[in-house]
């Protein structure tokens, strides 16, 4: 490993220490009283800090707006960092992401919803989720399913789209809104290929670490679309074609 990228492991590492009681006073205040100020800005502190020590700038364009769920494409666990850098989410994940050196950590620390897919716990993964909504915390997850080289946009999966449908009540209102988010990663230095931030196939999580630590040079624009409304189409099925297509344009 570099000494560029000791140097960087060592201010995350030095950063995450001295974040990290604020932040379990946080969890603390959001399990007690329901109030997650405390969590967001910590989040959003040490997302945005850990992107500029690892040499990443981060842009936004548009507007957020008032929908509790969010989706994306998928690149890199960069994009977690960015999108905490904007949003308090709560992400829903693969079973797998809790084994991930470090991130797995930092994952349950951040309260992920984790799925294992085809699995007799289903009906309870689906019952969290909605309590989570129904508590007025916006969820976020990638319907790819997985990551990709950022040059594309894999079909969507429509299985959380679901969510829209279920009747799900909040605040006096039903959760119909989705809004859909474009990650596009820059890389600065024409050394460095196009797919730079991508992590797919058979990529190791560590390899994958260690060379944005030692090389990255660029910057991860969020392109926040227009909220699609569910009440605008048929099914799942069709909303999430419709979030696909929003999304792939921008790529």
């Amino acid at each position: 490993m570099s000494s560029i990228a000791i140097l960087r492991v060592s201010i995350v590492l030095a950063l995450t220490i001295l974040l990290m009681p604020i932040y379990l006073l946080g969890l603390a205040l959001d399990y007690l009283f329901g109030q997650r100020i405390v969590v967001l800005l910590t989040k959003k502190f040490w997302s945005r800090a850990v992107m500029k020590t690892i040499g990443i700038k981060w842009e936004l364009v548009g507007l957020k707006s008032k929908a509790h769920i969010f989706v994306s494409n998928h690149i890199s666990w960069v994009d977690i960092l960015a999108i905490n850098s904007a949003l308090d989410v709560v992400f829903i994940a693969k079973k797998e992401v809790r084994s991930w050196p470090g991130l797995g950590v930092l994952a349950v620390l951040g309260q992920t919803i984790f799925i294992e897919r085809k699995s007799l716990n289903a009906l309870s993964q689906k019952w969290a989720v909605e309590e989570c909504l129904k508590k007025g915390q916006s969820i976020f997850f990638f319907p790819e399913g997985t990551s990709t080289d950022g040059l594309r946009v894999l079909k969507f999966k429509s299985g959380f789209f679901q969510l829209l449908f279920d009747g799900i009540y909040n605040k006096n209102k039903y959760i119909k809104k989705v809004q859909p988010l474009s990650i596009y990663y820059k890389v600065h230095n024409k050394n460095l290929s196009k797919d730079f931030y991508g992590w797919w196939g058979s990529m190791s999580i560590i390899s994958h670490i260690t060379k944005i630590l030692c090389l990255s040079s660029g910057s991860v624009e969020l392109k926040f679309h227009d909220s699609l409304n569910s009440e605008e189409f048929n099914d799942r099925k069709e909303i999430a074609l419709a979030a696909e297509n929003t999304i792939a344009k921008y790529i």
